[in-house]
């Protein structure tokens, strides 16, 4: 896939998902805003209906104490119990004319004492000595049951503050839970007036501030607010892994094709050295002495053993990320190994002036490991270090124990290598970068191979090193792992 287009549909991808992220956060905005606005109403509806109960009770308890009125609620409830009750309670009293003689004294009565108890009521509505001060006729033990019994009712349970306030706004009748909320009490959007039918008198506000308002909102919201957070960060997900994963491919497929392109190149030279060493031998019109027969010989042995490593190299890393690496554990004295393998190696560290040497300084020198793949680790090592390396290499082994395990470190006066660079030189097609210089040939299949070598011995491997300073690898080895014949990953 072309760069450019990777770019465009990350960059579509990426507006998509925020304009698809501000899209829910408005409509979550305004659904809390919703909430918020019918819990408001909730709390108005229930203060009107306390200040309607309020009025109810307080107007029932003065007609109880008027005579008449106790005795017209005693005859109600009387008809209230009989069967008919619904069709009595709306007869209407008869003209006196239709009555009997024997009855028009009782009802000439009714209608006097009628008239008597509306007299008092009207005469009591315009008397400010009739309402009392509002502490009195306020019972704060019924406003607070009232209060929350409303507040119940709407499926509101939060705790409140609730308070009476004059018409100057000082408090006649507070009750908080905190004296810091006597401010927010005060100032509290949600209030009504009690007994809004007095006809005079000081006119007295019943206010009520909820302090956990938002979060009764929020909590009556999180299943939307879960499921929604969720599904966003599921596609967040999904777009990160989505776009991750095509840049991965490009990056791999770019690195498979520098990889045929070297691996074209470094066959091609070799094949072309053999074949020219052997038409050398075979064309009878070139005289050939001994000298000149032993340096085409040793053409095509050097060129044949160069073939050999890089077909080996591709082996060891095709085995290595397939699985089928298979450990052949033995007990082993690594000292020995190290010694083979610097004595093998020594000629082409030589070959550019330079040198190898082991320094032995572990007490305990025995593990249980694979031999050739341990071999084949430190000639890896080694191999980097002499071709990475400007000037005569100097590459150094050094051994050292204990407790847990033995540790080998390679250091080596090469280039170096970045501090950015060197958590991805194990990974396998991996070569860190040299400019414009290619005059170091390889396929990046080396150190991951050394790592996955490493990690099947259960050890571990870490890396110092600074450009211009050289490298050293630190190979850490334990006593004791594993099992025979294990497979990668068991």
């Amino acid at each position: 896939m072309d760069k450019r287009l990777i770019a465009v549909l990350t960059a579509a991808i990426t507006v998509a998902l925020a304009g698809l992220v501000v899209i829910q956060w408005r409509w979550i905005k305004g659904t809390i805003a919703l909430k918020d606005q019918q819990f408001n109403e909730n709390v108005d509806n229930a203060l009107v209906e306390v200040s309607d109960r309020l009025e109810h009770i307080e107007a029932t308890s003065g007609f109880r104490e008027h005579g008449v009125g106790r005795d017209m609620l005693a005859r109600m409830d009387s008809v209230a119990r009989m069967p008919d009750a619904a069709d009595t309670s709306r007869m209407e009293l008869p003209p006196m004319s239709e009555l009997g003689d024997g009855l028009t004294t009782e009802w000439t009565r009714v209608y006097d004492e009628r008239d008597s108890l509306i007299t008092d009521v009207v005469r009591g509505l315009f008397s400010t000595r009739f309402y009392g001060s509002i502490t009195e006729r306020v019972d704060p033990g019924l406003l607070d049951s009232l209060m929350r019994d409303e507040l119940k009712r709407r499926g509101i349970s939060e705790r409140y503050d609730h308070g009476i306030f004059g018409e100057d706004g000082a408090p006649a009748m507070t009750d908080l839970v905190e004296a810091a909320d006597s401010a927010a009490l005060r100032n509290s959007p949600h209030s009504t007036r009690l007994f809004r039918n007095d006809l005079v008198g000081e006119a007295y506000w019943l206010r009520v501030h909820l302090p956990d308002q938002q979060r009764h909102v929020l909590r009556s919201m999180w299943p939307l607010l879960a499921a929604s957070a969720l599904f966003i960060l599921l596609i967040i997900a999904a777009f990160v892994y989505t776009l991750r994963t095509i840049w991965l491919q490009k990056r791999l497929g770019d690195i498979k094709n520098d990889l045929v392109n070297n691996l074209t190149h470094e066959l091609k030279t070799p094949i072309s050295t053999i074949a020219l060493a052997c038409e050398a031998l075979n064309d009878t019109s070139i005289s050939k002495s001994p000298e000149q027969m032993k340096v085409f010989t040793n053409m095509i042995r050097d060129e044949n053993k160069r073939l050999g490593l890089l077909v080996e190299s591709v082996l060891q890393s095709a085995v290595s990320d397939s699985g089928r690496m298979r450990l052949r554990l033995t007990d082993l004295d690594l000292h020995a190994v190290l010694a083979d393998v610097v004595r093998n190696s020594a000629i082409s560290a030589e070959n550019k002036g330079g040198r190898l040497e082991l320094i032995a300084r572990a007490e305990l020198a025995h593990v249980r490991g694979d031999r050739i793949h341990l071999a084949n680790v430190f000639y890896n090592l080694i191999d980097n270090a002499v071709k990475y390396c400007e000037t005569p290499p100097v590459v150094t082994l050094t051994t050292s124990s204990d407790a847990q395990g033995l540790t080998v470190s390679v250091k080596d006066n090469g280039i170096g290598i970045p501090r950015s660079e060197q958590k991805k030189i194990f990974d396998r097609l991996y070569r860190v970068p040299t400019g414009d210089r290619h005059n170091v040939k390889g396929f990046g299949l080396g150190l991951s191979y050394v790592k996955a070598v490493i990690d099947r011995h259960g050890g571990r491997i870490r890396i110092e090193s600074e450009p211009g300073s050289g490298s050293t690898f630190h190979i850490t080895i334990p006593f004791e792992h594993g099992k025979h014949d294990q497979a990668p990953g068991l």
